[in-house]
């Protein structure tokens, strides 16, 4: 038996580190868009490697509130990436811009659900003093009553 470790077969760390480049910084192009963020775990193209012959699960809604939700969790996705990112890459105007965009959307999609369902979370729409929507509405893992 030879413990020699230069003579193991690597050939899954190639495929692996195919596409990966480190000096390629992300552009416009090299992002996915929210659904395919999400469903493969990675926003930018160029830094995502599909692991072999693996397809991920496609989420499907069952109806516009689920949708709605969906499109949010897909949209906070976007926004942890993009976060990340700029953490290392503050002057990145580029993609400052993006999370602006993105940021925007974000809160369209908070608002439109909170005003057809009522609010996610405790500081959103139709809160007040003696109005406790919050906790009256279905949670969000809740169906429509």
């Amino acid at each position: 038996m030879n413990n020699n470790f230069y003579e193991i077969p690597y050939d899954w760390y190639s495929d692996f580190n195919s596409n990966y480049n480190p000096l390629v910084y992300p552009t416009n192009n090299n992002l996915a868009n929210p659904k395919v963020a999400l469903d493969r775990g990675n926003l930018f193209n160029n830094l995502y490697s599909p692991y072999r012959n693996y397809t991920y699960k496609e989420l499907v809604p069952s109806n516009k509130r689920e949708e709605l939700l969906l499109n949010i969790l897909r949209h906070n996705f976007v926004l942890t990436e993009l976060d990340l990112y700029l953490d290392l890459n503050p002057t990145d105007k580029m993609m400052l811009d993006q999370y602006n965009k993105y940021l925007n959307d974000k809160k369209s999609l908070v608002s439109e659900y909170e005003n057809k369902f009522g609010p996610l979370t405790l500081d959103g729409v139709n809160i007040g003093v003696d109005n406790w929507h919050y906790v009256k509405s279905p949670w969000p893992w809740e169906g429509t009553k």
